[in-house]
């Protein structure tokens, strides 16, 4: 193995990553192109990333034929919904159903050599596993995510794997949480070598740490304009195309007048900044309901 250490971003999302809907359209969770993804992570000097679509591989099946291209490895993940909570699946071959409970993801993950990865365990706003992860075989947990800016959740997570490591030994992981090109590299985990068969067994042995800083405000705004932007053209082009779309007119038109007053005003502002507000609220109250239970586990 390599003596150097190399920086992965395990938990990032492509354009594949729909799950949003809103008058009867799905708003991609992600409006990013693969191609925008990998370039912004050989931008900032990863070396390996994983693409985690909401309940598909698509989107890691679709970046990893850039690999050669722009020399970052790409592996194929997903972040799949349990019945439990969100679970992030690496190195996957096929698709795995969602809706099973944590257990039986895990069990499959396993099943194609993959890894399991608990994903933001304590987020008030995700689904999210909390001291379940405990009770799972996991490969390691997510103890810093960068898209919770917040800094307590992180904390919690820490904390909570720290104090149960000697029951409990699993790879310490930080991610992005990515959402937009910019976003890719905001977290990561850090590993001995360059490669992903190296970072595989950096998991699976325990040897990992991770970095990174908490995603700027202005991205997540960004992230939030593009997204209603990109929704705005596929509404406007369904009806000069007439590219169908199962929505009724009326509602397609309002669509369209609710996304102009969205990124013509400084509403996108407005809205990331109480939003940052609601989400620190949140975090706090998670914290106190933590520490409530301290003693549960």
């Amino acid at each position: 193995m390599n003596d150097c250490h190399s920086k992965a971003d395990l938990h990032i999302h492509s354009k594949y990553s729909g799950l949003m809907k809103y008058m009867g359209l799905t708003f991609p969770d992600s409006v990013e192109e693969p191609k925008n993804i990998i370039r912004s992570a050989k931008k900032k000097g990863l070396d390996i990333i994983a693409i985690t679509d909401h309940n598909t591989i698509r989107g890691g099946l679709e970046t990893k034929k850039l690999e050669k291209e722009y020399g970052v490895e790409v592996i194929v993940g997903s972040e799949i919904m349990t019945k439990d909570g969100e679970l992030l699946g690496l190195y996957l071959n096929e698709e795995i159903p969602k809706g099973l409970t944590a257990e039986e993801t895990v069990e499959k993950i396993h099943a194609q050599g993959g890894l399991a990865i608990a994903p933001h365990p304590y987020s008030p706003i995700c689904h999210a596993l909390g001291d379940k992860i405990f009770n799972l075989k996991l490969d390691g947990v997510e103890v810093f995510n960068a898209y919770h800016r917040d800094g307590i959740i992180n904390n919690i997570a820490l904390k909570k794997v720290v104090n149960n490591y000697h029951k409990k030994p699993v790879a310490f992981i930080g991610n992005s949480d990515g959402h937009l090109a910019k976003m890719v590299g905001n977290g990561y985990t850090m590993f001995e070598g360059n490669s992903k068969e190296e970072l595989y067994n950096s998991i699976v042995k325990r040897k990992t740490s991770f970095g990174g800083a908490p995603t700027p405000l202005q991205e997540i705004i960004l992230w939030s304009y593009k997204m209603v932007y990109t929704s705005e053209k596929k509404i406007i082009k369904s009806m000069i195309s007439k590219t169908e779309l199962d929505i009724a007119l009326h509602k397609k038109l309002l669509a369209i007048l609710g996304g102009i007053i969205y990124v013509a005003t400084p509403l996108p502002v407005v809205s990331g900044v109480l939003g940052n507000m609601y989400l620190k609220r949140k975090a706090k109250h998670k914290l106190k309901e933590v520490n409530k239970n301290i003693d549960n586990i």
